[in-house]
């Protein structure tokens, strides 16, 4: 009986860890990762090569012919370099509009893009916004120095009128002195004619 308990315990412990009665696993699948037109882009983006204006200008324009030559040309190097610190807003814009056009001529092969494009716009939007919020805000840093100049003219007016007004009482003080002194006279020489 000994012996029976021992042999369940080995059998147990070997069972718990895993040495009997478990099948050997099949062997895994080799995942294969594919590189979208996104990650493309936006591994590019993340490089942030260097240029200088000229190269710059350069390399946009060959991609643009490239994108412009066929609706149905990868738009990626015209993405990445309109996403470019460089890039003017024109730029950024026909790399966004070449991407949208890629994406009506090829729906299938680039669901990943339409959620670049869906942030790009939200990105434009944003742009625009902060655009505007800076005009407005110089139109009302203008409109605030304007009030500023007629408040510093209104206020060069009023130290003049109260000048002129400080002389005018002292004018007035002065008349009702001699208007005084004339009544006083006046009164003498009634006093002396009586």
């Amino acid at each position: 009986m000994r012996k029976a308990y021992w042999v369940s315990i080995l059998i147990a412990g070997l069972m718990l860890s895993g040495c009997a009665g478990k099948e050997p696993e099949p062997p895994k699948e080799i995942i294969t990762v594919r590189a979208t037109e996104t990650d493309e882009i936006l591994a590019c983006y993340a490089s942030d090569k260097k240029f200088s204006r000229k190269e710059f200008n350069n390399a946009y324009k060959a991609a643009f012919a490239d994108v412009t030559r066929s609706k149905d040309a990868e738009p990626s190097p015209l993405l990445c370099l309109s996403l470019h610190q460089l890039a003017t807003y024109k730029q950024f814009k026909g790399g966004l509009e070449a991407l949208v056009r890629y994406i009506k001529a090829q729906p299938e092969s680039a669901p990943s893009l339409k959620g670049l494009v869906q942030l790009l716009q939200r990105l434009d939007q944003e742009k625009v916004g902060k655009w505007a919020q800076n005009n407005k805000n110089l139109d009302v840093k203008e409109e605030k120095e304007e009030l500023e100049a007629e408040n510093r003219g209104l206020l060069e007016r009023i130290d003049a009128l109260e000048k002129s007004s400080a002389q005018d009482q002292e004018r007035i003080n002065g008349l009702q002195q001699q208007i005084e002194q004339l009544k006083n006279i006046e009164n003498i020489i009634k006093n002396r004619e009586r």
